[in-house]
């Protein structure tokens, strides 16, 4: 037979479920507090270190709240103790660059000129569909657009853009390329691996220079979205021509 009782809420007895009631309360607000303290940053993407605090946060006040012979104190020594953790090794990453780029990471580049950079990719366990699906969120047609891209610290994309994008290996997810067919440029290739972009010669292409691999796409351009005609320059046209108008009745009426 079911022991309800044990089911729901162990060996607690039912009064406690009035005391988790402000227990929770009281480590909600104390989370607060000593999210508080740990900066602006800490609301923002999370680094490495930054993920382990918000862990052990979550394990200091899941037992005071459940857990009917767990008091409060505890758990509040653990929460200052991760914040002053926290705050001192901002601190110290602050003046030592080795120390930041150690606890929280670095910034790793992509993309460059271009082209990708497979070796940081493959350091990063990181694949070309992967990094492609991103660069497409971020509305990047192809890879000539892309000076630099870097992957930030926090894992979030940089992207430093051409003023005036070069011809280079397409994004889009369609391997047959058929929504790209009129942004193809015959004369130039794209490596299909690192987006290299080379002129056929006489002799073909071999393989890329940067890669090794030897499959080429043909490179596309950027799509130019049609200029449409604004209400300043509609209102222009229209004085021009009532201007042209009155002119010609003007000298209609001298000739009379």
């Amino acid at each position: 037979m079911l022991n309800w009782q044990q089911m729901l809420i162990g060996d607690a007895p039912w009064p406690f479920l009035i005391e988790v009631l402000w227990r929770a309360g009281v480590m909600y607000v104390l989370l607060l507090v000593f999210m508080r303290l740990m900066g602006k940053r800490f609301a923002a993407q999370l680094t490495t270190n930054e993920l382990a605090v918000v862990l052990m946060l979550g394990a200091a006040i899941g037992v005071p709240i459940q857990v009917v012979t767990q008091g409060i104190l505890p758990a509040v020594i653990v929460l200052a103790i991760t914040t002053g953790l926290q705050r001192g090794l901002a601190w110290l990453s602050f003046k030592n660059r080795k120390l930041e780029a150690l606890a929280q990471g670095d910034v790793s580049m992509l993309v460059q000129d271009g082209r990708y950079l497979l070796d940081k990719l493959n350091d990063l366990r990181l694949s070309r569909e992967m990094l492609a699906s991103e660069l497409r969120a971020l509305n990047v047609q192809h890879l000539g657009e892309l000076r630099r891209v870097y992957v930030e610290a926090s894992g979030g994309l940089s992207l430093v853009k051409f003023r005036e994008p070069r011809p280079g290996l397409s994004l889009s997810p369609d391997t047959g390329g058929a929504n790209d067919d009129h942004l193809q440029l015959p004369d130039l290739r794209a490596c299909w691996r690192c987006g290299h972009v080379e002129a056929p010669t006489e002799k073909g292409l071999g393989a890329c220079v940067f890669c090794g691999c030897d499959q080429w796409r043909a490179a596309v351009r950027k799509a130019v979205a049609p200029t449409r005609q604004t209400s300043t320059d509609d209102d222009a046209h229209d004085d021009t021509n009532a201007d042209t108008q009155s002119d010609t009745k003007a000298d209609r009426r001298k000739l009379a």
